[in-house]
């Protein structure tokens, strides 16, 4: 076969004979003329448009996708991070936003406390304006005179009581994360419904009231002997720096602000001169 289409392509311009025996039928021999250049251009014809109808059926049936298989393994697997990575995004947008709307309610409803006093330590004062504690008779005025900041411990002379633990829980609810010092996890968290009152465990004074991108609206309040005590991811700030609490007081409302918050909850925490404590020796849950 190969010598033959040698022959045609040697008399490429010319017109050739082709003689067809069959020896079963001697006399019986067919002869057809044909041009060389025309037959290899017949099928050279015949072979694009052969390959232009394959073509087609693949691409415009599912038949291509066995072809080319576009969506291979890989590709699917970027598909999938990029949808994961968009709707985190989206849901930390929607966080952002959420904890925005919060910090402007909170601005424009709260109330200028600083060094404001509460109702009740009006006791410590006779009718007649007097002191009337005898650990406060000696208590020299100037002292009052703090300067106040978002890095400084404010420590009240007003109350001297020793914080008794263990205390209430500041908020109701399930513990749903221990004291784990090792995973830098130095608090507890306990599982609430959102917009519960988070009471203070002891009376104090609050010396860091704000909000953070990871911890949302967050307290910590200064007791007696060196202990604090912090609550995070609150939806509201009832209390601001300055301020005199007493234990029992309503500090903040449960929420779930701060990008390191995937639920309601309240985020507790202890310390004391500057060590963390577990939460649960000094509370009765």
């Amino acid at each position: 076969m190969l010598d033959f289409l040698k022959k045609l392509l040697e008399k490429w311009d010319k017109h050739v004979t082709l003689i067809v025996m069959d020896d079963s039928r001697p006399g019986e021999d067919n002869s057809f003329d044909i041009a060389p250049k025309q037959l290899f251009g017949f099928m050279w014809g015949v072979s694009v448009l052969f390959a232009v109808i394959v073509a087609l059926v693949f691409m415009l049936t599912p038949l291509g996708a066995l072809l080319y298989n576009t969506d291979d393994a890989e590709i699917r697997e970027q598909i999938l991070a990029i949808s994961e990575k968009t709707a985190a995004l989206e849901d930390s947008l929607q966080h952002r936003d959420m904890q925005l709307r919060e910090m402007k309610n909170v601005i424009r409803l709260s109330m200028d406390t600083t060094m404001a006093m509460d109702q009740r330590l009006q006791a410590m004062f006779d009718q007649g304006g007097q002191i009337s504690d005898p650990d406060l008779l000696n208590f020299d005025n100037s002292e009052i005179e703090l300067s106040l900041s978002q890095n400084e411990v404010l420590f009240s002379n007003v109350i001297n009581s020793v914080a008794e633990f263990p205390s209430r829980a500041p908020v109701e609810g399930t513990l749903t994360r221990g004291y784990l010092p090792k995973d830098q996890h130095y608090g507890i968290d306990i599982a609430t419904k959102e917009n519960e009152p988070v009471r203070n465990i002891a009376d104090g004074s609050v010396f860091n009231s704000g909000w953070t991108i990871n911890n949302g609206f967050m307290i910590s309040i200064q007791h007696n002997d060196g202990i604090i005590s912090t609550y995070k991811h609150l939806s509201r700030l009832n209390k601001q720096e300055g301020d005199l609490v007493l234990k029992g007081d309503i500090i903040g409302i449960t929420g779930n602000t701060g990008v390191l918050s995937t639920g309601p909850h309240l985020h507790f925490e202890i310390w004391k001169d500057g060590i963390p404590q577990n939460p649960e020796y000094y509370i009765i849950h």
